[in-house]
């Protein structure tokens, strides 16, 4: 079986330490993308990566999946990178050819979604985008794993509805995303 680097944004994701009874190395890198990049970059930096894969966990938002849902990620977005005054569409970054990431795994059991990763907590629907699940942190993860090659997967639980209610949802939902996201990690680990 792989090394397995969990990273989340929070501890608050990780009610009870539910994903540390697992028995894997535990990364909180903190909330927003250069707060991500910047921590798992330098945890990867003093590391062995032969044979290790970086498993996202966390909280996300969605107009499209439930509230208490988990869902993997398969694509992943800057949602906030806008370059379009220079002719490149919303979302990717300019003068890169790898401007959206794939995952290097999927789960059969879980639902797949693109994520849109930006540092501003949704709570409208985006003007230009159609969003599936919303985060801050995943994009920055796959990109420094790309870079640094190694596997990335990524887990969302689906804490509120990208809308007018999420920031109260988030707040009543995160301490159960530790619960459903040991459940979705258990479905990775048997994978492996």
């Amino acid at each position: 079986m792989k090394r397995l680097l969990l990273a989340l944004a929070l501890p608050h994701e990780n009610a009870d330490d539910r994903l540390g009874a697992h028995g894997h190395e535990l990364l909180y890198t903190g909330v927003g993308k250069v707060n991500a990049a910047l921590a798992l970059t330098q945890a990867l930096a003093t590391r062995e990566r032969d044979g290790l894969l970086v498993v996202n966990l966390g909280s996300a938002g969605s107009p499209v999946f439930r509230t208490g849902e988990v869902v993997q990620a398969r694509q992943f977005f800057e949602r906030d990178m806008d370059a379009r005054a220079i002719g490149v569409p919303l979302g990717l970054t300019p003068f890169e050819t790898d401007s959206h990431i794939d995952s290097s795994l999927l789960l059969p059991d879980l639902p797949h979604a693109t994520c849109y990763t930006g540092d501003s907590f949704v709570t409208e629907p985006h003007p230009h985008l159609d969003l599936e699940i919303i985060d801050m942190e995943a994009y920055a993860l796959a990109k420094a794993c790309q870079r640094l090659g190694v596997p990335f997967a990524s887990l969302k639980f689906i804490t509120d509805g990208a809308d007018g209610a999420a920031a109260a949802d988030w707040q009543e939902a995160v301490h159960l995303s530790a619960e459903k996201l040991s459940a979705a990690l258990r479905l990775l680990e048997q994978e492996l």
